[in-house]
């Protein structure tokens, strides 16, 4: 967070925010009752759309336990902590995604904190096959399977089970529910957990 320009003010808030998250997620995993320890791990990255933000994700392993905003008096010692969260950061979240480091299924709580100068490298031009590749590349590491081709008008099409994914020289496109999602290529760790949560969502075993 220093060399992005955050205030050291701003980064003891995204330091608190971290805490209570990781501490959730152990607290809640580790409860009496579990056969098998929790994986935990820490993404953070920066995104240019809709508005550049610092994203900073705590992934576990966990999908029958959910984080839930509690009404809590002043002195009581648990059940602040998506509260804190909330209060230090622009947005947070949840939903379902996979490990980026062994592809398990999971969940991770989120929260987004405004990026304080513009991103020095949001105008980088990238060409297209290149991000096509490196978003096969990051999808395939977590277990998602995929190819790519050209479509009629001869722009790079990447296709999962559930999305067909166009790269265009400026943005990765993707159909919703609502109509199309278009991301920056710039912003390929934020365009990568997009679709891995829409194909966790679309595949998995309902939520407990």
């Amino acid at each position: 967070m220093r060399p992005l320009g955050f205030a050291a003010g701003q980064v003891e808030d995204g330091e608190l925010a971290v805490s209570e998250l990781a501490t959730n997620a152990y607290t809640y995993a580790s409860m009496p009752g579990r056969a098998c320890t929790v994986a935990q791990e820490l993404w953070i990255w920066a995104r240019t759309y809709p508005t550049p933000e610092l994203v900073v994700s705590v992934f576990d392993s966990h999908r029958d336990t959910w984080p839930v905003t509690r009404d809590v008096e002043l002195l009581d010692e648990h059940g602040k902590g998506l509260s804190i969260v909330g209060a230090v950061s622009s947005s947070t979240g949840t939903h379902l995604t996979r490990s980026r480091m062994t592809a398990a299924p999971g969940k991770c709580v989120w929260f987004t904190l405004p990026l304080p100068a513009i991103w020095q490298i949001a105008d980088r031009a990238i060409p297209p096959i290149f991000a096509a590749c490196r978003l096969s590349d990051a999808l395939k590491a977590r277990g998602i399977p995929t190819t790519y081709r050209r479509d009629g008008n001869g722009a790079t099409v990447l296709s999962t089970r559930t999305l067909n994914i166009w790269v265009a020289p400026n943005a990765f496109t993707w159909p919703d529910s609502h109509g199309y999602i278009r991301q920056p290529l710039i912003d390929l760790q934020e365009t990568a957990e997009r679709i891995t949560s829409h194909y966790e969502t679309h595949h998995s075993a309902p939520r407990i």
